[in-house]
């Protein structure tokens, strides 16, 4: 049962299935003409959906509700853009399948109640659940609008301003905050190695964000955007420094993702110490508000 269980998990079958488990239920109940009438799948049901994409480790229940609010202000932003929920739906189903193929095993641990809980992957979801159900409706605004709210894992100890990112007074909403704790983050530091006969002769860091983040260098002469190298180089961070080790080059890199907006590990941290969610959005966020929104359009 065990085996059959994780091998149908792991398939792209498993959200579907969550998602047609209330209209069973109300078929069971109240019979098929009422069952799109009382339960029709929506942003709500995908949030824990997405949480299972968004959060890869373990976190504590008010972390786990911060993120919710980010979810579910990521699917009303793009459902305002035009995007279908069978569109994000189907996006998220492919994403948690794969992310599922790529696990060893099935159980998580949370922090929960001052210590840290197993919990099976059915418990996870339900910890999703109810973190959405907790948060039902709530998203992020600035001037009333929904914006893109960004997240990452582990900020380098202080997390990015998106107006010096992304070049653009339009996203100077994301201010640049300090989040310290992130620097304790077991895994803050990596070291990716790559041969130097597979990079150009001389690479050189040309300039750093106020967060310490590469945002341009050059390569053998040719300027490049610090972001898409760290991409294109599978670097956890574009806080990285160069050095070369034999005929290997070491990138050094701080910190897990982008670098901005949401640190999950430090708002994890605010939320071990007592933080709601509310408290710990305000901290990475504190230029946006928190609003009720139930549809497009309010």
């Amino acid at each position: 049962m065990r085996k059959w269980f994780r091998s149908f998990y792991s398939s792209g079958l498993f959200i579907p299935f969550i998602l047609l488990l209330p209209y069973m239920c109300t078929i069971a109940l109240n019979g098929a003409d009422k069952a799109l009438l009382l339960h029709s799948p929506g942003v709500e049901d995908m949030v824990p959906l997405m949480l299972m994409v968004q959060m890869k480790g373990d976190y504590a229940e008010e972390a786990v509700k911060a993120q919710a609010v980010i979810a579910r202000s990521e699917v009303y932003r793009r459902l305002e853009n035009g995007e279908s929920e069978g569109e994000i739906l189907d996006e998220v189903n492919e994403s948690i399948a794969v992310k599922n193929r790529e696990r060893s095993d099935r159980s998580f641990v949370i922090w929960y109640g001052g210590g840290w809980k197993l919990l099976s992957a059915v418990d996870k979801l339900q910890q999703y659940g109810a973190a959405a159900e907790a948060t039902v409706g709530q998203v992020l605004t600035y001037n009333g609008k929904l914006k893109l709210v960004p997240y990452h894992e582990i900020s380098s100890g202080k997390t990015r301003d998106g107006k010096e990112v992304f070049h653009s007074a339009e996203y100077g909403y994301l201010k640049s905050v300090e989040s310290s704790q992130d620097r304790e983050a077991p895994d803050y530091v990596n070291s990716t190695y790559v041969p130097a006969s597979q990079l150009p002769a001389k690479l050189v860091i040309k300039k750093r964000d106020s967060a310490g983040y590469v945002t341009a260098l050059t390569a053998d002469g040719n300027w490049l955007e610090g972001e898409t190298f760290r991409q294109g180089m599978h670097l956890v961070s574009a806080d990285f420094s160069v050095q070369k080790v034999g005929k290997m080059v070491r990138f050094l890199c701080k910190g897990k993702g982008h670098g901005l907006g949401f640190s999950q590990y430090g708002g994890n941290e605010m939320a071990k110490k007592g933080s709601s969610w509310e408290e710990i959005l305000a901290t990475y966020f504190p230029e946006m508000e928190v609003e009720t929104v139930m549809e497009i359009g309010r």
